[in-house]
């Protein structure tokens, strides 16, 4: 299976607007339950981006 390229800088604008639309307050449970696993998984992979990075800055470094 391919590895899946995120784009990093949309997932951080996505991410913000998850935040802002939970933080209004205006959301039923479900749909800030549904953002927040959204948010969550847009961090992990976002976690893992930068993980990858720092790796092949490591490599080429050494």
């Amino acid at each position: 299976m391919p590895e899946k390229k995120i784009d990093f800088e949309q997932s951080l604008k996505r991410l913000e607007e998850i935040t802002n639309q939970v933080s209004k307050g205006e959301l039923s449970l479900d749909e800030s339950l549904a953002l927040y696993q959204e948010g969550k998984k847009l961090i992990e992979e976002m976690q893992q981006a930068l993980k990858d990075a720092e790796e092949k800055v490591e490599k080429i470094v050494k």
